[in-house]
Order: C-alpha cells, then structure tokens, then sequence
C-alpha cells in the first residue's frame, strides 16, 4: 500500500516561504537582534515560534552540540548552525529566554537529564527526550487533542534484543556504554501521515512536529526528523526545520504538506504519521534555572 496519499499531490503549487532574516548576518548580529526582541514576547511557543524564526538561513550541521570535551568536544551553544533536534531545542530554551545568555543556560536542561555531560544526555528523543522534557514541563503531548478521534497509539520498544540486533546493524551510539542504552516501552502517539493535509489547519503555531517511521527490531528509535509548525500571514502551515536535503543544507521554512508528500515517498522505512507536542509555558522552571546560575 502506498504511504503518498492522493490529498498530497498537489502540493508543488503551495506558495514559498518568506527569506531568511537575522541569521544570514552573522551570529553577532542575530545575537543582538534576539536579545532586543525576546522580551518583548509572550513565553512558550510564541516567544520559541518568533526566535527560530531569526535563526532561518543557519546552515545545518549533523550534530552540531556536545560537552565542549569528552567524547563529544562540540560547543553546548550555538546559533550557526543546527540539526532537526537542536533547532527545537534552542527554539525552546529562546522561548523562555529574556536574552542568549539566559538561553545558553535553559538549552542544558533540555538536552541533559541531570549533569550536562555526554552520559546523562538525551540521546534517544522518544525514550529520553520526550518523558524527560514532557516531566520537566517544557512540552507536552497535543497529538490526541489537535487530532481527536484519528489520533492513534503508537509505542517504541527497547530489550536487549533489540539493541543487539541494533549492534550488528551498527545502529548504536559510539561511546555511550551499554549500561546507559534505555530499555522498556515507549509511547509514540501518532496522526496518520494520510490525514495530515486535513489535520493540518488545527495544528497551532509552535507545534513540535515529529516524523515517525514503522517500528525496526534493529533501530532503535521510529522518529527519524522534528520541526516546529508555523503559520504563514494566508493561514499555510509551515515546518520550520534544519533541512539535510541536498542543496538546501540549511534552516528553513518548507510548506507542510509538501514536506510531509515529500518524506513519505520513502519506501525503504515507511513513514506512519507524525506526533505533535506543544511547548508549554514553563516559565516557573526557567526562572529556577536561571535563579540558580545566578551569581550570589
């Protein structure tokens, strides 16, 4: 059966996106431009929807954030360049950020489940990234809310089996011991990608939107891409994400339903739908982080 639904064809007339702004400057600049408007927005998903969209043009770079040494020696920080998980990662943490420096300390919290180093990160998103985040307050599941009845229980599920059918696919992550890989069942919710172009004008700006892909007893992860959906002045859900598409190495905004048309043309790992997580206003957890990393 065919995962490109025919309410998807017509998708290559959808009208672009506007250019890329602040980030096209240089991180200077997009530095200053942030920290003179993020106040000045509510927080949560708007302040999160308005920041990322300075960080459109940033180039996209495979992992792009470590520890700044150990096993991953990248920056914690950045603002150059992003891959899907990163950009909604800053994307939050700017969300309830007054200014960069704030930010730089909130992005922690949402990468790291305990001290921000490689062993306590959030490797795995739907095994680590999404309870750890969701318990924190930062996001919480909007999949059954926005899709009512076509929302659908999915789940990821991790044994010793299934990370050792991971290691001889060489689908586990280099340097994180096995002791640390999660294992149980994870929930997944799920809107079938065939009822996404009717879905689609619920879904409110500043959703997390994540591509999720038929469980593999060998993978040890289903969702493969993430964005935030944004709303164009016509209405025209967008996907703001770190795009990897050859050509287009960079962050963009990317009409929906065409990037939805244009990801479930993979066969080799079908795609099943898409999960939706809202970004909460979790601005009593920011201010304890930021209270605590204040100088006393």
């Amino acid at each position: 059966m065919s995962i490109l639904p025919a309410a998807l064809a017509f998708l290559v007339a959808l009208p672009a996106a506007p250019p890329p702004p602040a980030a096209a400057d240089g991180v200077p600049a997009l530095e200053a431009a942030l920290d003179a408007g993020l106040a000045s927005r509510p927080p949560g998903a708007a302040r999160a929807v308005w920041a990322s969209g300075l960080l459109r043009g940033a180039a996209y770079a495979p992992s792009p954030l470590g520890e700044g040494a150990g096993p991953d020696p990248d920056p914690r920080f950045r603002l150059d360049a992003f891959d899907c998980v990163t950009l909604v990662e800053t994307a939050v943490a700017l969300g309830h950020a007054r200014s960069v420096a704030e930010a730089r300390v909130l992005l922690d919290d949402l990468r790291y489940d305990g001290p921000a180093d490689f062993a306590h990160r959030n490797h795995y998103l739907e095994a680590q990234w999404l309870p750890a985040n969701a318990r924190k307050g930062w996001i919480e599941d909007a999949t059954e809310r926005i899709g009512g009845d076509l929302a659908m229980r999915g789940e990821l599920r991790l044994t010793p089996a299934t990370w050792r059918a991971a290691e001889r696919a060489g689908n586990v992550l280099p340097g994180l011991p096995a002791a640390s890989r999660p294992l149980g069942r994870y929930p997944v919710p799920l809107l079938p990608v065939d009822h996404l172009a009717a879905i689609a004008p619920r879904i409110p700006a500043g959703t997390v939107l994540l591509v999720v892909r038929e469980e593999r007893p060998w993978r040890p992860y289903r969702v493969t891409h993430l964005g935030l959906v944004v709303v164009g002045r016509d209405g025209t859900r967008y996907l703001r994400h770190a795009s990897d598409v050859p050509g287009v190495m960079r962050v963009r905004d990317e009409p929906l339903l065409r990037f939805a048309a244009r990801t479930a043309r993979s066969r080799a790992w079908p795609v099943v739908g898409v999960s939706l997580w809202a970004i909460r206003d979790a601005s009593a957890r920011a201010g304890e982080l930021l209270g605590a990393a204040r100088p006393r």
